[in-house]
């Protein structure tokens, strides 16, 4: 599926690099950017269109907006959606210019336990952004609240590792959130291991308050390991942007 250089090259945040796409978790401060890396639009399951969502993120005081689509066709808006988000953001980058930097980006499910990411070449050259997530557990499908605690737990496990050594992901969504979320706590001990692997490849990690909270344990394991945290609140709709935001700045 080609590697992390391909959406970058093909269009980058205007003015940003990927030096300073993420804040080191060891530099969390009450300053922490103004950043939502995590959000949902009417183009996938949102519940609102990407300019009111821009509008609403500009009211907060957001300084950077990464719209994180998914790629799963039972969430998308139909057959040639892609070309359409996409154009639509383009558009909307420039109109906000000097505003807020704005991110075309897609949140992907892993497929299997070796990285393997629903995305096609097009998606992969025309975002900047790639947000690798567990969602349905390979093999399992959305099935897996029938599977013993501990299955489950090790499946969600396996497909963050293969998360965590894939050169396209730029970060791990919620990692551990599945379990934690619908099955059972996923134990810190994983979560560390999936924050080793992921910051020594070079991938950011995200923390998010929809499935991990408090964020106080997330954040000191991250620190631990000197990982790179990507603010992310799972916003679907505009009243949830900005909360992983302010919850860092709290920590």
């Amino acid at each position: 599926m080609g590697g992390r250089e391909v959406g970058r090259e093909a269009m980058a945040i205007p003015g940003h690099g990927a030096e300073d796409l993420f804040v080191p978790a060891n530099s969390v401060a009450p300053d922490f950017p103004p950043w939502e890396y995590h959000l949902h639009s009417t183009w996938s399951d949102g519940s609102a269109p990407p300019e009111s969502l821009v509008r609403h993120a500009l009211g907060l005081g957001i300084t950077r907006l990464i719209f994180t689509e998914h790629t799963e066709p039972g969430l998308v808006a139909g057959p040639g959606w892609f070309d359409r988000y996409r154009a639509e953001l383009l558009d909307l980058r420039e109109r906000f210019a000097g505003r807020i930097d704005l991110g075309i980006g897609l949140e992907a499910p892993a497929v299997d336990f070796e990285g393997g990411l629903l995305l096609d070449e097009r998606e992969i050259a025309g975002v900047e952004f790639v947000l690798g997530a567990v969602h349905a557990l390979p093999g399992h499908g959305w099935s897996f609240a029938s599977l013993e605690p501990e299955r489950a737990i090790d499946l969600e496990f396996k497909a963050l590792l293969g998360l965590a050594g894939n050169p396209m992901v730029d970060a791990i969504a919620h990692p551990g959130g599945v379990c934690q979320q619908y099955v059972a706590p996923f134990p810190m001990e994983l979560f560390a291991e999936v924050v080793r692997k992921a910051t020594a490849n070079g991938i950011a990690i995200e923390l998010n308050p929809a499935y991990q909270s408090p964020l106080g344990p997330y954040l000191e394991v991250c620190r631990r390991y000197d990982a790179r945290v990507s603010p992310g609140s799972n916003a679907h709709h505009p009243g949830e942007i900005g909360r992983a935001w302010r919850l860092l700045r709290e920590l």
